[in-house]
């Protein structure tokens, strides 16, 4: 049976038999009535990546949306919603700010906050193998500024033990500037056994739909990460600081983890892409996923 619905299933008991209600909320339903939520704090989801991709079975989870919106995140390192609207997701129209974007949130943290690195073999030589984005950038010092996403890529090669190797979404000066606070805001990356082991931070996740959106994009972004990097999948490890279910969702929330559970499905990524920045929909296959049906869940605005 697929680990993802044993752990999800057993998150959503808690939550139904021994999760307090919020006393206030921001969320609100489309038809403008609060969207109140049921949860329970400091759970955590571990997986082994590199045996069973962590996706529910017990319900159908998008297979194409999560990787769109990770590609518009963590390869075009964007905010503007009308760029996701063109790859075709729509997960974000709800939260476009008059200017079109999302704020200062997401792709803009990625893109926007830079490291400085000498130049060394290894960095100049990712760059000519155009292993690295057309983000980076060289000061009057000499030194190479590496956005995030290409800072971690360099360092998995350049220094892959370092514990340091980490993204943040969440830049306290800029969260003014955001049509919402990262939900998922952080990832830290340790090669550990001769395994690359992804730790991810969640300060909020909506458990029926945020998360399982989630957990399968992440560890989607895991595996790619390790493959461009040359290192073997380890676990993934899904810190939640505070997993909530909302009202309007509670009932079929009961009915799906009754449903039954499957055998997680095959996950193929082309082995001949170098460059994370390469990777395309087309180079992600899911195979054999069997799952109970589709469930309709009504999106909270936050």
């Amino acid at each position: 049976m697929s680990q993802a619905d044993i752990q999800y299933n057993a998150i959503i008991k808690d939550i139904l038999e021994n999760g307090k209600w919020d006393k206030g909320t921001m969320a609100k339903w489309s038809d403008g009535t609060p969207a109140h939520a049921k949860s329970v704090l400091n759970k955590q989801m571990k997986f082994d990546n590199g045996k069973e991709i962590p996706i529910l079975t017990s319900k159908r989870v998008p297979l194409k949306d999560p990787i769109i919106e990770l590609f518009w995140i963590w390869q075009k390192k964007s905010n503007v919603v009308q760029e996701l609207r063109d790859m075709g997701c729509t997960v974000w129209d709800e939260w476009e700010l008059p200017d079109g974007t999302v704020g200062k949130s997401y792709g803009w943290q990625l893109r926007s906050k830079f490291r400085k690195v000498k130049p060394n073999d290894t960095l100049l030589q990712m760059i000519d193998n155009g292993e690295l984005s057309d983000n980076v950038k060289q000061n009057a010092e000499g030194f190479y500024l590496l956005d995030q996403v290409d800072y971690l890529l360099y360092m998995l090669k350049a220094n892959p033990y370092s514990r340091r190797i980490k993204t943040t979404l969440w830049c306290v000066e800029d969260l003014d500037d955001m049509a919402l606070p990262p939900c998922v805001y952080e990832t830290h990356w340790q090669l550990w056994d001769d395994k690359l082991h992804l730790t991810v931070s969640i300060r909020s996740n909506d458990m029926g739909l945020g998360n399982p959106y989630n957990v399968y994009q992440y560890s989607i972004l895991h595996r790619l990460i390790a493959q461009v990097t040359g290192h073997k999948v380890g676990t993934i490890c899904f810190n939640i600081d505070n997993a909530h279910v909302y009202d309007r969702h509670i009932e079929a929330l009961k009915e799906q983890i009754q449903k039954p559970i499957h055998d997680a499905p095959e996950v193929q990524i082309n082995p001949n892409v170098k460059s994370f920045y390469d990777f395309t929909l087309d180079d992600i296959k899911v195979i054999n996923y069997k799952h109970s049906g589709t469930i309709r869940l009504e999106v909270a605005i936050s």
